[in-house]
C-alpha cells in the first residue's frame, strides 16, 4: 500500500485524536509526528490540527535540524518514552529569540511554547520515535501542572494508536484488526482523579454519561448507579492510588434499556511518577460487543510476535506459571524460559510484570471480555 493511500486511510483517525486532545488542553495547535522518518515513509505520521500542513513539511524538510529545543533536551541523551518536556524549561528566551529556528520558523507560525510528549522513543525494533506537541503562541499562558497530568494520562492511548499504525496491512484480516484498533479512539475515555472527579473526557464519554443510566455525574464526579458497581469503582481507584501498577477490570451488567454488558478498564498513566500525574486514572468504557479476533492473533498482528511468543505472553499476562505454560504447549519449561527471554529482548523489557502490562494495554478490549 502506498504512503498516499495510507495517509488517506489513517489521517481522519489521527485527526480525531488530536481534536480530542485540543479540547482537553487549551492549545493553538496540536501535532503528532515521527521526527526521524520523512513524511513520504509509509510508517511515518505527520499530522496537525490548528496549523497548516506546510508547517510540518517545512520542519521535516529543514527546520528540524535547527530545533534548539530538541537540541537542548537531547544534549545528554535522548529522553525516554513517557517524558513530558515543557519548552519554557529548556532555553532562555533571549537565546531562543536569537536563533534561526525562532526567527525563520517559530515566529512566522506563531509558535511560542510547546508541551512535548515523547510518545515513543523508537527503541522497539521497527518502531519509530514519535512525538506529540501541544502548541501555544507567546501570548498564551504557560502550561500548568494539571494540563501536564492530563497529557500524561493520554500517552498510553497515543502509544497504542501509533503501535497499531505500524502494523503491516498485508491481508484483509490485518486490515480489519487495524480498523478495530482505531475504533478504540471512539470508545468513551474518562480521566479521573482518585476521588472519581472527572478531570477530562472525550466526546464519546460525554455521550455515555448522558445516555446510559448506569453512569451518573454528580457535582463533577463519576458515579455508577448500581451500589455494588460503585463500591468496586471506588475500591479500584483506591488500589491505583496506593500504587498498583496493573490495570483493574470491572464488568457492568446490561442496562434497563437492554444495552450490552460493559467492561471498565482503569489504568494509571505509564511512564510518569504519581506526583507528575496527580493521581490521574484513565478509565475506558468498553462494549462487550466489540470483542473481535483471537487474542493470540491480535498480539501477533499488533506487536509482531511469533505464535509461540504470543502464547507465552498471554500465559504470563494471565498469571500462569512457566510449568503451566509448558504443559499447555506440551513443551519443556526451559523452552518457555527461552521464549520469554526472546520476548524481553524483542519488546525492550526485562520483567514479567512489564510484559503483563504491555499485553493488557495492547489487547484491552479483547482479552478480558470473554
Amino acid at each position: 500500500m502506498s504512503a498516499e493511500t495510507r495517509s488517506e486511510r489513517f489521517s481522519p483517525d489521527f485527526q480525531s485524536v488530536l481534536s480530542d486532545i485540543a479540547r482537553l488542553i487549551e492549545a493553538r495547535a496540536v501535532s503528532l509526528y515521527t521526527p526521524h522518518l520523512a513524511p513520504a515513509d509509509p510508517r511515518a505520521v505527520w499530522v496537525a490540527t490548528g496549523m497548516p500542513q506546510e508547517a510540518l513539511s517545512e520542519y521535516a524538510a529543514y527546520y528540524g535540524n535547527f530545533d534548539v529545543w530538541a537540541q537542548a533536551v537531547g544534549r545528554d541523551s535522548l529522553p525516554p518514552k513517557g517524558s513530558l518536556i515543557d519548552t519554557d524549561d529548556l532555553v532562555r528566551a533571549q537565546d531562543l529569540h536569537r536563533s534561526e529556528f525562532y526567527n525563520d520558523y517559530l515566529k512566522p507560525y506563531e509558535i511560542g511554547r510547546c508541551l512535548v510528549s515523547i510518545v515513543d522513543d523508537g527503541k522497539l525494533p521497527g518502531f519509530p520515535r514519535v512525538r506529540l506537541s501541544i502548541i501555544r503562541s507567546e501570548g498564551q499562558r504557560p502550561f500548568g501542572a494539571q494540563e501536564k497530568a492530563t497529557l500524561g494520562a493520554m500517552q498510553q492511548l497515543l502509544r497504542t494508536v501509533m503501535r497499531l499504525h505500524q502494523s503491516s496491512i498485508a491481508t484483509g484480516e490485518q486490515s480489519q484488526l487495524e480498523i478495530l484498533a482505531f475504533d478504540r479512539l471512539k470508545e468513551p475515555i474518562f480521566i479521573l482523579d482518585t476521588a472519581a472527579t472527572i478531570l477530562a473526557s472525550n466526546e464519546s464519554a460525554r455521550r455515555v454519561a448522558q445516555a446510559d443510566s448506569r453512569f451518573q455525574i454528580l457535582r463533577g464526579r463519576l458515579v455508577l448507579a448500581d451500589a455494588r458497581d460503585n463500591a468496586e469503582l471506588r475500591s479500584a481507584l483506591s488500589a491505583l492510588e496506593a500504587g498498583r501498577d496493573s490495570p483493574v477490570f470491572l464488568q457492568l451488567g446490561g442496562n434497563p434499556a437492554g444495552g450490552n454488558a460493559l467492561s471498565l478498564i482503569l489504568t494509571r498513566p505509564s511512564g510518569l511518577a504519581v506526583a507528575q500525574t496527580q493521581n490521574c486514572v484513565v478509565l475506558q468504557v468498553l462494549d462487550a460487543a466489540t470483542a473481535g479476533a483471537d487474542d493470540k492473533d491480535l498480539l501477533i498482528a499488533r506487536l509482531g510476535l511469533t505464535e509461540a511468543e504470543a502464547v507465552v505472553a498471554l500465559g504470563i499476562a494471565r498469571g500462569l506459571s512457566h510449568d503451566d505454560i509448558a504443559q499447555s504447549r506440551q513443551t519443556k519449561v526451559s523452552t518457555v524460559r527461552t521464549i520469554l527471554q526472546r520476548l524481553y529482548d524483542k519488546l525492550g523489557i526485562n520483567k514479567s510484570t512489564e510484559l503483563s502490562r504491555l499485553v493488557y494495554q495492547t489487547l484491552s478490549h479483547d482479552i478480558f471480555l470473554r
